[in-house]
This record gives structure tokens, sequence and C-alpha cells, in this order.
């Protein structure tokens, strides 16, 4: 190897003399030459510590599944079916003395050397539930690796086959003569053998119908079933249940029936009478007489206890099928005894209540169905006490047999005719408590006492946050990852124009450190990937993601390959595959984002980005006439001719930006009036208004007067230019509210997200600097220049502004619930283990830096970044982002803590200013709503909520 020399400089006035070898990479020996002397040679031997240099999968998927066998390269996250083969092979930096692979739970998978390659470990993992690994090396002289790796293996289980019902997926009741029409949706995760319908009636023998067969992994199909109570032979109050069933390969590969929710179908007789009551009073009044006012006969008691004794009886019946249910999948005894317990003494306290209304009863026609009833009881309650003693679902059919009648035995007891009273209050009548089981005559009485329409506005609940959240968690991953392998592209390309112009083997060094420095990020973007197409195979997201998962699967690929031609030294092919996984990626994100957005979500974003954009322009074209106006009047001289000439071409600019506004407006009006009748709406009343300012015109004759130098006259029409763009402005965004929503509320969001941020870092900080001073270590803190560096100081800040920004925002709803709370395994567990001179109090450490939080802090700062709508406050919140990342990569690398000046100074400050700028945005939108007394000043903060109170309980009862 060529000799390299080193100067060597004088410290201070001492007569020593020091210098630095960069970069020992390999066995050395050197000697110090000075004057006319050369010192005997000193030998310099490196060591290293184990480490892990390279993980590769390979899958080999069940048989049922029919999916291929998939190859992972440089990966330590595993997504396998339930029963998987996982092969997972190790490349070591060097032979080790012992290597193992320690689960977090669960039997140690046995790591097996290659005895032609001592530095190459396989095992194989049977996926059987999720996991995480970590792997712990020792070499021979005992040194252990420094940061051992985690392993992630995320198995998705075999799910049942998804059985929906879609019509009528509810208890019905049905006349004798009727045809039911029943429809129910099916689809399977890995494909369905077959489906049907099993139905019958009360007593007898079911009857099961094969609806379809053979569906593809991941297809939905509809199933259809017309059943004809006549060709059962139904009667007045029997009882028809029926419940779907369909057949799947389970993880052992052997066909396992699933079956749905049970449902009943009650035969009502054929003559049945509604009527209306004649007043709520008399109603009342009916309500307060005595049974035996009530029916003379003594007819009504018995009946009244037999329709809660029905109630009673159903819930039991439904309590057994579902118990039943999870005994046909596996259900262990002990899991399912406690409830059996349950069943039975529900069954045992209906019994007894029968027998009470039996000893009751004076009509024959009722004692006659309630001893039905009780004996059908007595023989369920008999098979429920043997399901019990048993621990097994055997008895329960029998059981759900005896059930059945009890039950169609108490339909005798039904009233046959009803009273019905439109009411609005907590507690109606007993015909209103069962309006749903005569929703179909309900429908067709008409009653005098009509609705009252008055009705306060509702807000529709998104019944979908979790899926949007998710959504848009992928959608900002996707769009991260492309930013970072364009700007790999490009520092790429300044790294192999370095390699070419380095004149010497200082700079050629130089250059290959930072070449090393781009594949560590890169090999972290491939885990950032690994990561993200995890979590798009979660079963909440695995088929709407399906699309976008596989054309990553590509993109992954070429990321992977440009990690090897780093290594190799081959930039220029490595900038091509990170070019061309930046466009995959960035094909990927924009067809998810229109799958996954509102069909007019990004048209009505820009509509009104546009319209505010003109209303900016507008105003400071107003200002610039004013300004002329002003000018001319002060110094009675005509205007500045370049002035003019700009001010008229700025609006021959704005005319031609408002007819283009205008036109864009009436395509999204026409497009949305079938799917976003609202929108359509909205903007047609927009194009109406701006039609009657004459906003062109307007526009037009503004131009032409500022061009002949008439401002006076040219201020007096733009006045009118400007209320029509600002109508236009105002009428665009109260349209757009319709589909993004108000944006006061996503503000909220964002400061109370960035609230919780801050406070977590403070959190750590603080930990972090108290352990330092436990330890008689130096604090960050205490540096000089640092300016307010302290963690109480910076709390202090934090927590008034967070007082200023809840002032005048009571009753804002709590985003907590909303959050994920799952943060992705082996990502938040990464601390590594303790050293000396390190903290070792870190263990039970939630903090994003250096503890089990990071995911899920990296996940918040994410949705504050979506949803904020300014692109430099988004920016912003990536930057913030980006670094807090680099910082959490040093931690898991090399182990040792953040510098928390640094931190303080490029993660905390941006994050309070950024919560500043969006207080003071939060503020200026809501200013118009604040509650101000007509002719009145506004009340002051400090009283606000004292004067909201005494408003309220004026006129109220003292």
């Amino acid at each position: 190897e060529p000799t390299q020399r080193v100067s060597l400089s004088k410290t201070l006035n001492d007569p020593v003399f020091g210098g630095m070898i960069a970069d020992v990479m390999s066995d050395s020996v050197y000697h110090i030459e000075y004057a006319d002397h050369r010192s005997r040679q000193y030998r310099i031997d490196v060591f290293r510590h184990p480490a892990l240099e390279q993980a590769d999968a390979s899958i080999v998927y069940p048989e049922y599944t029919q999916l291929p066998d998939k190859q992972l390269k440089d990966t330590q996250r595993f997504s396998a079916v339930q029963g998987s083969q996982v092969t997972v092979t190790l490349t070591l930096n060097k032979a080790v003395a012992q290597a193992t692979l320690t689960p977090k739970q669960g039997a140690e998978p046995t790591l097996v050397v290659d005895p032609m390659y001592p530095n190459l470990y396989t095992t194989v993992i049977t996926a059987t539930e999720s996991q995480q690994f970590v792997l712990n090396l020792t070499d021979a002289d005992g040194r252990a690796n420094e940061v051992p790796p985690r392993f992630t293996l995320d198995v998705h289980q075999n799910m049942p086959v998804a059985l929906t019902p879609k019509f009528p997926s509810r208890d019905v009741q049905v006349s004798p003569l009727e045809e039911l029409t029943l429809e129910a949706e099916v689809s399977d995760d890995y494909g369905v053998l077959g489906y049907g319908l099993v139905y019958g009636m009360a007593g007898s023998e079911p009857k099961s119908v094969t609806l379809g067969e053979m569906i593809a992994a991941g297809d939905k199909e509809m199933s259809h079933h017309m059943l004809a109570l006549e060709d059962v032979n139904a009667q007045p109050d029997q009882l028809l249940s029926y419940y779907y069933w369909a057949d799947d390969l389970g993880p052992d590969g052997i066909a396992r029936r699933t079956t749905s929710d049970i449902y009943f179908a009650e035969v009502r007789p054929f003559e049945e009478i509604f009527r209306e009551s004649e007043s709520f009073m008399d109603e009342q009044a009916q309500q307060q007489q005595s049974p035996d006012e009530q029916d003379p006969n003594g007819d009504q008691e018995p009946r009244l206890q037999g329709e809660q004794l029905a109630r009673l009886q159903k819930q039991t019946m439904t309590a057994t099928w579902n118990i039943k249910q999870r005994t046909d999948l596996g259900a262990e005894a002990n899991a399912v005894t406690e409830d059996l317990t349950l069943v039975r003494d529900s069954q045992s306290d209906a019994l007894a209540s029968g027998q009470g209304a039996l000893e009751e009863a004076q009509d024959a026609e009722a004692a006659r169905s309630l001893t039905t009833a009780t004996e059908a009881m007595d023989t369920a309650l008999e098979h429920l006490s043997e399901a019990v003693e048993s621990g097994s679902g055997d008895a329960l059919p029998e059981a759900m047999t005896a059930e059945q009648l009890a039950y169609q035995a108490l339909l005798e007891l039904r009233e046959r005719e009803h009273q019905i009273t439109q009411s609005r209050n907590n507690n109606p009548n007993r015909a209103a408590q069962n309006s749903q089981q005569f929703e179909q005559q309900l429908q067709q009485l008409e009653l005098r006492q009509q609705e009252d329409r008055y009705e306060k506005q509702r807000l529709a609940q998104n019944e979908n946050q979790t899926q949007q959240r998710e959504d848009l968690q992928v959608l900002n991953r996707l769009r991260d990852l492309a930013r970072r392998q364009e700007d790999m592209a490009n520092r790429l390309r300044e790294a192999e124009a370095a390699l070419q112009q380095a004149q010497d083997e200082q700079a050629r060094q130089d250059a290959q450190r930072q070449l090393k420095r781009l594949r560590d990020e890169q090999m972290q973007a491939l885990d950032d990937m690994d990561e993200m197409q995890q979590r798009m195979d979660q079963e909440r997201n695995r088929q709407r993601m399906a699309d976008a998962r596989e054309q990553l699967d590509q993109t992954r690929s070429r990321i992977q390959q440009s990690t090897e031609q780093m290594e190799q030294g081959q930039v220029s092919s490595a900038t091509n595959s990170v070019t061309r996984a930046q466009r995959e990626l960035e094909a990927v994100r924009d067809d998810f984002q229109r799958s996954t957005s509102s069909q007019f979500e990004s048209e009505v974003r820009d509509l009104r980005e546009q319209a505010r954009d003109l209303d900016q322009t507008q105003q400071a074209i107003s200002e610039k006439i004013r300004e002329q106006v002003e000018s001319r009047q002060a110094r009675r001289s005509l205007s500045d001719s370049n002035a003019v000439a700009s001010l008229s071409e700025q609006l021959i600019q704005q005319k031609d930006k408002a007819s283009d506004l205008i036109d864009d407006v009436k395509e999204v009006t026409d497009a949305s009036e079938a799917s976003e009748p609202l929108l359509s709406r909205k903007l047609y009343e927009t194009l109406r208004r701006t039609g009657t300012d004459n906003l062109d015109q307007a526009l037009e004759v503004t131009e032409e007067l500022v061009r002949r130098n008439f401002m006076t006259e040219a201020e007096r029409i733009e006045q009118r230019a400007a209320d029509g763009i600002r109508t236009l402005r105002e009428g665009v965004e109260d349209a757009a509210q319709s589909v993004l929503g108000d944006p006061t509320d996503a503000l909220r969001q964002a400061q109370e997200q960035l609230d919780t941020l801050i406070d977590q870092v403070e959190q750590e900080m603080s930990q972090a600097q108290s352990a330092q001073a436990e330890q008689g270590m130096p604090s960050d803190s205490t540096q000089p220049g640092m300016g307010q560096g302290s963690p109480d100081a910076q709390r202090a800040q934090a927590s008034q502004e967070g007082q200023q920004a809840q002032q005048g925002q009571e009753g804002q709803p709590g985003q907590e619930g909303q959050r994920s709370q799952q943060a992705q395994a082996g990502q938040g567990g990464q601390a590594p283990v303790n050293r000396p001179g390190q903290n070792g109090n870190r263990g039970g450490n939630t903090g994003p830096f250096t503890g089990q939080d990071y995911v899920n802090w990296s996940d918040r700062l994410r949705d504050v970044e979506e949803i904020l709508e300014d692109q430099d406050w988004r920016n912003e919140a990536a930057g913030v982002r980006d670094r807090a990342r680099t910082m959490r990569a040093e931690f898991v690398r090399h182990g040792t803590e953040p510098q928390w000046d640094l931190v303080r100074q490029s993660v905390m400050q941006p994050l309070v200013e950024l919560r500043k700028q969006v207080k003071d945005e939060l503020a200026r939108l809501q200013k118009d709503q604040a509650r101000v007394p007509i002719d009145r000043d506004p009340v002051p903060g400090l009283y606000e909520e004292r004067v909201k109170r005494y408003f309220e309980t004026l006129g109220e009862d003292q």
C-alpha cells in the first residue's frame, strides 16, 4: 500500500507535536521522523465489532393462497401470510462465536452457519403470529454488536370469509304470502369455495341452499335469493330463521365454514289494526289507568308480560347463536364457559317470568301459549346446562331449536290492535317502542298530528376518519419518499462530479465518504419503504391499497439496486436507478391521491387558490391606483407614464385571469351537478352574483381609464371590480367548505397536534437534562450563546402560548381520540442497549428521539403537514420531520443521545414558531365570529364566558 505522510503540529509552547490519521480501515504501521532521526515502527491493530451487513428473506406462501414465492433483499421487515415459511439469510461483516435471533416472546429460532461462508447465517421461521426479533452477535474476543438490529415479522392471519347481509340485514315481519328478498355480500382474502343460505321454520328441519361457488381472492360478490313464505307453508305467529354460510380454506389448508349472524322473520297475522290516538292527553290518561281499567277481562297484563318475555327470549337466542359460532371456529371451552353460564341464567330467569305470568293468566288462549313457551324454555335450559357442564357446543343446536319454539309461542301473545301517537319525547308509548317492527304499516298511516319540521342544523359526522387518516399517512409517505429520491439523485450527481474532479487521494476519500453517507440515507429510505408497504398491507388497508402496493414492489427493487450500485462505486447507474424510483413514486403518489380524495377536491382547491390570488392582486392594484390619485393631487401633475403602463398591463392580465376562473367555475358547476349537488348549487349562485356585478366590464373600463390617465374615474370604477372579485372569492370559499371542510377546524386540529408534539419533545429534553445532572455531566442548555435554553423557560413560553391560543376557543372538539395510537412495531422500539457513559435510566423513556414513541410522534407531524394548506408551513413541518428523522437515525445507528441544544434549535423552536403562525391565522379567521352585542362594544375576553352563562340562565326558574 502507498505510504502516507502526515505533518505534525506543535501544541502551543510545549515541545509536543501531534497529528491525526483519518479513516484507519486496516492494520497499519507508522514511524515518526524528526530532524535527521527516525523512530522505530509502531503497529496499529484494527478490530471491528460484529455487525449485520445485509439481511435477505425468502417467503414461501401456503398453497391455499396461490401466491408466488417472494424474495426480499436488504430488509429487516417481513410481511407474510399465516403459515408461510420465512427463510432469513444474515450476512455478517465477519465470522462470530455466537449469533442468536432473540424473539420478544416465544421460542428462539435456530441460526445455522454456512460451512463454506462462516459469516453467513440462515434460519427458517414459520409465520404463526406477528413477532419482533433482536440479533445479538458476539465475536471470538467477546465483543458484542454495538446496536443490535431489530427485525419485524408482520403475520397476516387467514381471516374467515366476510359475510355481510345487505338486505334486509335485520329482523323483519312478513306476511304468510310474502316473497322475502335476501341479499348478502361475500368476499375473502384468499378465495371462497362456495356460499349459501340456511333457513327453516321453528321446530322443523332447516334447509340449505347453495347460492354460488368459487370467488377469487379479494373479489366481492353479491348473492340474491327470493324466499317465498308460501312454499314453506308459513302460518301467522310462526317464526322463520335464516343465516348465510360460506366455505374457504383455513390456515391448515382444510376447508372451514363460516356463518353469518342469525336473522328472524316473524310471520304476522293477515289483519292488524293501526289507528292514531286522539291526542297526547288521551295516551297519557290511558297509560295512567290500571290494568283492570284497561281490560276488564284481564287479558292485557299477560300480553304485556308476553311481549317482555319475547324480547328477553330473542336476546337469549341471539347470544346462544353467537356462542355456537365461536365454538364452531375452534374457541376453547374456558373461553365460552362464562358466557354459556350467563346465557343459561338468562334462560332460567325467562322461565321463571313465564311461569309467573302463566299463574296470573285469566285468558285461556294466553295460558295455552304461555304453557307451550315455558315447556320449550325448560327444554332449552336443560340443553344449556349440559353445554355448561361439558364445556362444548355440542348441545347448542338442540338448545337453539327449543329457544325458537319458545319464542314462537310467545308471538301468539302479540296484540292485534295498535294505538299510534306522533311523539318526540324520550319515553314513547308501547306501540312506538315496536315501531321498527311495523315500519311498512306506519309509513302507510297518515297521521293528523304533523311532524314538527323546525329542526336545528345537524352536522354530518365523518364515519371514515380512521380510513382518511391512513390514506393521508400513506400519501404523505409517498410524497416524502419521492422528494427524498429527487434530492438523492441531485446529490449523487454532485458526488459523481466530485469523484471525477478529485486531484489527490484526500479529495477522492472525501468524495467516497460522501458516497457512503448517501448510501446510508438510501438504506434508511429502503427501510421507510418497507415500513410503508407493511402499513399498506395491514388488514384495514390491504384491499383498498392493493394496486398501489403492487406498483411499489418494483420501486423498492430500484431503491435496493441503487444501494448496491453505490456500494460498488457505480454512481452513474445508481443515479439512474434513483431517478426511475423517483418517477415511479410520483406516479404512484398521483394515482393514490386521485383514488382516495374526493372527486372534486383538487379542482375546488385550485379554484379557491385562484380566487384568493385574484383578490390579492386586485387589492394591490387598488392600492396603486389610490397612490396615483393621491400623488397627482399632491403634485398637480401627470402620473408617471411607466407606472400607468404597468397598471394597464396588470389590469389586462387581471381580466384574463378572472375570465379563466369564471370558466373553470362553470365547468366544475356542471360536472358536480349530479354527484355534489350542494357544491354545484353554491357555485351556481356565485356565478349568478358575479354576472350581475358585470365584473368583466368593470375591469375593462378600469383598464381603459387608467391607460387614458383618468385616475380619479378609474378609482371609482375599479372599486366595483374589486367588490365583484371579493364576492367571487367569498362564494368560491363558501362552496369549497362543502368539499374541503371548515379551515378553522383544520387549524384547530393542527394547533392541538403541535401542542402535543412540543410537549413530548419538552418532556424528553427535561428527562435527559435531569439524568445528566444526576450523573454530574454538563447540560447542553448551559452552553453560552443559546439564549433561552432552559427547558423550564421553554416550557413556560410554550404554556403561555398554549393558554393564549385557547382563549376564545371554548368547545373545541378534542382530537386525541381520532389519533392512531398504534406505533409500528420495530420502529418505536429501536433504542439500543446502554453502554458506559450513556444514560442508564432510559428504559422507561417514551420520547420521540431516544424512546419508543418516534413513529407516533412522526405520524402526528405528518398529520399536521397534511392539515395545513399554506405551502410554506407544510415545507417547514416537512423540514422539522427530516431533521428529527436524521437525529433518530443517528441515535439508532450509533447509540449516542442527540445534542439537545441542536434539538432545541432545529426542532423545538421551529415547531413553536409554526404553532404561533397557526394560532395567529386562526385568530384572524375567527375575528368575524366574536359574539358582540348589537350597538355595543365587544365583551372583554375575561368576562365573555360569564356573560354567555348570564344570558343562558335568563328566564330559568330560580
